[in-house]
């Protein structure tokens, strides 16, 4: 592979989306002339444009002979106009996991891996060391509420990323030091199987050059653990690392991080037993790679969060619009379940399917993690990019969750109708939750418009 700072003029095909954007903020950081495209126009690329970064909607394959490298998301076709363009005029062209092997190959790394929780946990490690006088370059799947932004070129010595397992990204990554929260079925479209997802995780793992560190709460993770020699953290009360005193409260948790005699107090101002987890996680490879523990636990406590996280859209009329991310099972299930330790009388999830395949994969597993909710709204799934499949509709999940128990379900196929529906039967007290990893972001605006007509 070719030294990255060989390509002076890079072009970013699909630069709009969460995984490219920091991309394209970081080369530009760098000092690459960054340019970028996408299908779709949207707050992203006028954030680039403000950056310095021309983007534009749609394709300018006549550009091609500006470019040194071309770099493309997974998840665009390589029929795409501008790739195609590129590869004729004799340009570079790279995927996602490409230029991201080369940005670890010059910067060491410190990857955060696992079916869910790497965002927040990448989030989690970036405050605490800032918090602790480190400042460090970062990649970041969401965009940090404090920081406003989604990537940072810092100290060159200390950089933390996501290690996506998507598309198989994390194979191409080289790693100082990693973090596996959890491993669960997901993107078995690339992987076929579980089993080849444990192996992909695997080979991450034994590659890297430093600590590996595994939720002993997990059983695959445990697994992987024990396969890999890996050290361990969790509640678990043979972890290396322990969460002891757990405490939950509404809006924060608190425990001790406990390895031999060490124990330090932890507090994070976020809810649910996943973020006591990844935070443990986050402190114990901190610590395993030599930070300062306690420094880095202490600055836990100003961590305000990334958004799409259990991110707080609006307070109207006595009624909580939150924003997650959540679009698989064990995430909704976990958002929920820190939902219920707030104060609110009821506790209502809108839910939007991602992607056909996981619908057609995960429909009934959704139908127990939503009927925790006092009311569940299901729409349409958002597609991803994929083509519809027959029969694979968002009504499924519906009807999953009515047969989990859910005492009140509806299905809205449209989600333009949301906004309307939800503040038609939304009262004081209500805390409505708007979850998936498509558009459904966009009904806290609609939402919270008519509400705050209404009051």
């Amino acid at each position: 592979m070719a030294d990255l700072a060989s390509f002076r003029r890079v072009h970013v095909v699909g630069v709009g989306g969460s995984g490219m954007s920091p991309i394209a903020k970081l080369l530009a950081q760098l000092g690459h002339t960054v340019t970028g495209s996408d299908l779709k126009p949207g707050r992203t690329l006028e954030t680039l444009g403000d950056l310095g970064i021309e983007t534009w909607v749609g394709h300018r394959p006549e550009r091609a002979p500006e470019w040194d490298l071309v770099v493309a998301s997974s998840a665009v076709p390589p029929r795409d106009p501008e790739l195609r363009a590129a590869a004729a005029a004799g340009v570079t062209v790279w995927e996602r996991p490409a230029l991201l092997g080369a940005l670890t190959a010059t910067m060491p790394a410190h990857g955060f891996t696992g079916t869910h929780g790497k965002t927040t946990s990448t989030a989690l490690a970036i405050t605490a060391l800032r918090g602790s006088g480190v400042d460090p370059t970062f990649l970041v799947g969401g965009e940090l509420v404090d920081l406003n932004t989604n990537a940072h070129l810092g100290r060159r010595d200390t950089f933390l990323l996501e290690a996506d397992e998507a598309f198989g990204t994390f194979l191409e990554l080289r790693l100082r030091s990693l973090l596996i929260t959890n491993i669960e079925a997901d993107h078995l479209d690339h992987y076929a199987s579980l089993g080849h997802l444990e192996q992909a995780f695997s080979t991450v793992a034994s590659s890297v050059d430093g600590p590996v560190l595994c939720c002993a709460d997990d059983i695959a993770a445990r697994r992987l653990a024990e396969r890999v020699g890996a050290i361990t953290y969790g509640t678990s009360p043979d972890a290396d690392w322990r969460i002891e005193d757990l405490q939950h409260g509404a809006g924060r948790v608190a425990f001790h991080l406990v390895r031999g005699k060490t124990s330090v107090p932890v507090v994070v101002p976020r809810s649910g037993l996943h973020i006591a987890q990844n935070a443990a996680g986050v402190l114990a490879l901190l610590s395993e790679v030599g930070h300062d523990l306690a420094a880095a636990a202490a600055a836990l406590e100003s961590f305000v969060g990334v958004r799409r996280r259990f991110e707080v859209r609006a307070r109207l009329g006595g009624v909580t619009v939150v924003d997650d991310y959540a679009h698989h099972p064990t995430e909704v299930a976990a958002t929920l379940a820190a939902a219920r330790l707030g104060d609110w009388q009821r506790v209502c999830a809108v839910f939007q399917p991602h992607r056909y395949s996981r619908t057609a994969e995960l429909a009934t597993a959704f139908g127990p993690a939503l009927a925790a909710a006092d009311r569940v709204v299901v729409t349409d799934v958002f597609a991803a990019g994929e083509r519809p499949e027959p029969g694979i509709t968002g009504k499924l999940v519906a009807d999953a969750a009515a047969a989990a128990g859910a005492p009140a379900v509806e299905y809205v196929p449209r989600r333009r109708e949301l906004a309307a529906g939800l503040a038609r039967w939304a009262q004081p007290g209500d805390l409505i939750l708007l979850l998936g990893a498509g558009d459904i972001t966009a009904v806290a605006d609609e939402l919270a418009e008519r509400l705050g007509v209404m009051t």
